[in-house]
């Protein structure tokens, strides 16, 4: 019995894994998107932030720990390995496979999805609170992309009152791409505003500073609801590892580990997605689509709301993109990823439901 719950919890440790590949991306593109940094100082950047913000999340993780281990199922629901299994294995599956193709998908759509599948298949529908998993679930999932693009097209609107201080590109000036990194290197003489010397190292570090804020963010909201199912695994098998009543630390810290690993080992394919083939970013629309993503998850994740990181961050790009009119060019990524966001709860629960089948 014990090299199954081994078992069990390596798929546990699986899906931080690929989270941590398929969402790291998520934070930091904008810093890609727009030149200021290289994907490899992205990514590491992202890493420590992640790292924090699953630190944080032992103290402020507890509701969505809570609801991702129970709050989707019926009383009378009984949890076991096979459940936990199959659930896992749903929504890794999909999510390593999203990976590799280079999708930004949701973990917690296809949590959900697992959840579904691998209690439709042990216990039918009646095994499930549809109406937490619509009201606690879907709605948020759904709304949160939405709230997102409305938030950063707002924001846009009000950086572009503060850009009127902050000197537009012309030819000759400088290249391009050194006016997307810093906008006040074109500062001149002609130029209404006074500009400190330091204003463009502010504005860059900003950048930096909204990034590492999503990053945080996904930390806090993404850990607790993967360690939800180490707990539950430890919990039928009391004796195996030594826990003190009430004390998730250990699981949120090895879920944190393992995403950070999967981060640094997986994370650039979905990076250059999101980085160069939603909308072309500079330094101004990569800051506000940062700040939309991370406001709507540091408000969710301490209220048990399990919003997606994907979803909101995408959204916020979106926001972006049709504030600034961008038309759809060729090699748009976006068909692509609303297509993912369609199918991923689908095809989570059906792969967690043929692995009840089989398990």
């Amino acid at each position: 019995m014990h090299y199954e719950v081994w078992l069990v919890i390596g798929l546990v440790l699986a899906l931080a894994w690929a989270n941590g590949a398929n969402d790291i991306a998520k934070g930091v593109a904008t810093l890609v998107g727009s030149g200021t940094t290289h994907a490899r100082g992205a990514v590491l950047w992202a890493v420590v932030w992640t790292v924090l913000g699953g630190l944080v999340a032992i103290v402020w993780g507890s509701a969505l720990l809570k609801v991702f281990s129970s709050g989707y199922l019926s009383a009378g629901f009984s949890v076991d390995l096979t459940f936990i299994a199959s659930t896992l294995i749903g929504a890794a599956g999909w999510v390593l496979l999203a990976t590799r193709l280079g999708l930004p998908v949701s973990t917690t759509h296809a949590l959900l999805g697992g959840i579904v599948g691998a209690v439709w298949m042990a216990a039918g529908i009646d095994g499930l609170r549809l109406d937490a998993v619509t009201r606690k679930a879907l709605m948020p999932l759904l709304i949160s992309p939405l709230i997102a693009v409305v938030l950063s097209a707002v924001l846009l609107l009000l950086a572009r009152c503060v850009a009127a201080r902050v000197p537009a590109w012309s030819p000759g000036c400088c290249e391009r791409k050194d006016w997307r990194k810093n906008p006040f290197i074109c500062a001149g003489p002609t130029h209404s505003a006074p500009v400190s010397p330091w204003a463009g190292r502010v504005w860059v570090g900003l950048h930096w500073l909204s990034g590492g804020l999503i990053s945080f963010a996904r930390g806090l909201n993404d850990v607790p609801k993967i360690a939800a199912f180490l707990v539950l695994v430890v919990s039928l098998q009391p004796g195996l590892i030594a826990l003190p009543g009430g004390d998730n630390r250990i699981p949120i810290l090895a879920v944190t580990l393992f995403m950070a690993v999967g981060a640094l080992w997986g994370g650039f394919r979905v990076l250059k997605i999101l980085s160069r083939r939603v909308v072309p970013l500079d330094a101004s629309s990569g800051v506000v689509a940062n700040l939309g993503t991370s406001l709507l998850v540091l408000l969710a994740s301490p209220l048990g709301i399990p919003v997606s990181t994907t979803h909101v961050s995408t959204g916020s790009l979106l926001g972006v993109r049709w504030t600034q009119g961008i038309r759809p060019r060729q090699g748009d990524a976006l068909r692509a990823i609303l297509f993912a966001w369609l199918i991923t709860l689908p095809v989570a629960a059906g792969l967690a439901a043929l692995s009840g089948l089989f398990l």
